[in-house]
């Protein structure tokens, strides 16, 4: 691909990112009408190129790395409608246009939007690497390659992975997996690596792991069958493995799982959006789910708890008390 082919994507990409944003602005609003439900839908449904850019703002606005949750609950309070919506867009649009268009491009997102490998929403990847060694990508997933003479470096910058490891036969490199909360080193391996807003969790499942935090200052080395989290200035204590690593078998294992947790759980898996009441986020989930078939699993809820579910359209999922 040549220089003039990749600044066409990078350009398309930002426009349907800017487009992206100005319809969460809207649906930030709490003003949307059957109308511009309508146009939203047929605008998501475009493209796949519509549906992953929805998708990438979704999940930068969720973790509120551009714009403070305060300033906006303090717009949608106290303002008028009418200065509402136009100071969102105005908070919202800041976020990729003009000067802070450096900031964004230094964010994890953008970061994320440029890695070597990608996986959309519901996607699952297998990836032979160079060394032999086997990466499976789930949903959502962003990773960089690097590997030097000196070692063998994965970069995951969001999402979910499990590595297989190769031996180094040549040079004896170790790989690493890095993110933003540390460094989770190979002893001889097959471990799950999940990067969460907080924290990066890995669990072992054959051999060793040498865990690292990014600060230096703390290190953890987790034997096959546990599991333990990462953060930026500290461990967590390892604990026993549960159902971890049940996406790659396509299943969402839950054991007296608060529901709330169960639909964010569901939506990495599902592009559009659910949306719950506070009422129903706590009730209790169990038994053992199909990831790929979000709409059987919401249907078999309504089988075991007391709940309505409410289809705007297929993008987007509203489940209430009944």
């Amino acid at each position: 691909m040549n220089q003039h082919s990749t600044i066409n994507l990078v350009t398309d990409y930002a426009r349907l990112q800017q487009e992206a944003l100005e319809w969460q602005v809207m649906l930030w609003s709490g003003e949307v009408t059957a109308d511009q439900q309508h146009a939203f839908e047929v605008w998501l449904s475009r493209s796949d190129a519509h549906q992953q850019a929805w998708s990438e703002i979704e999940v930068m606005q969720q973790k509120l790395q551009l714009v403070p949750q305060a300033t906006i609950g303090l717009v949608r309070e106290k303002l008028p409608s009418a200065k509402r919506r136009r100071l969102l867009q105005i908070l919202g649009l800041a976020a990729v246009t003009g000067g802070t268009v450096p900031v964004v491009r230094q964010s994890n997102t953008w970061q994320a939007l440029a890695a070597d490998y990608r996986t959309h929403t519901g996607q699952q990847e297998k990836i032979r690497l160079a060394d032999g060694s086997q990466l499976i990508m789930n949903t959502s997933t962003a990773v960089d390659i690097v590997y030097s003479a000196h070692e063998r470096k994965l970069v995951l910058h969001e999402g979910e992975i499990y590595i297989n490891t190769a031996p180094d036969t040549t040079q004896s490199r170790p790989l690493l997996v890095q993110t933003r909360h540390g460094t989770a080193t190979a002893l001889g391996t097959a471990f799950n690596v999940r990067l969460k807003q907080h924290e990066t969790r890995v669990s072992v499942y054959d051999g060793a792991v040498r865990l690292r935090s990014d600060n230096g200052l703390h290190s953890l080395t987790i034997a096959s069958g546990m599991q333990a989290g990462l953060l930026a200035d500290a461990l967590t204590k390892a604990t026993r493995n549960s159902s971890e690593s049940a996406w790659l078998d396509g299943r969402l294992v839950a054991e007296q799982l608060r529901l709330g947790d169960f639909l964010d759980e569901l939506s990495r898996y599902r592009m559009g959006v659910i949306r719950y009441d506070q009422t129903v986020a706590n009730m209790l989930v169990s038994g053992v789910f199909p990831l790929m078939d979000s709409d059987r699993v919401l249907q078999s809820l309504l089988q075991a708890l007391p709940l309505r579910i409410h289809y705007f359209s297929k993008y987007w999922v509203t489940v209430h008390a009944a």
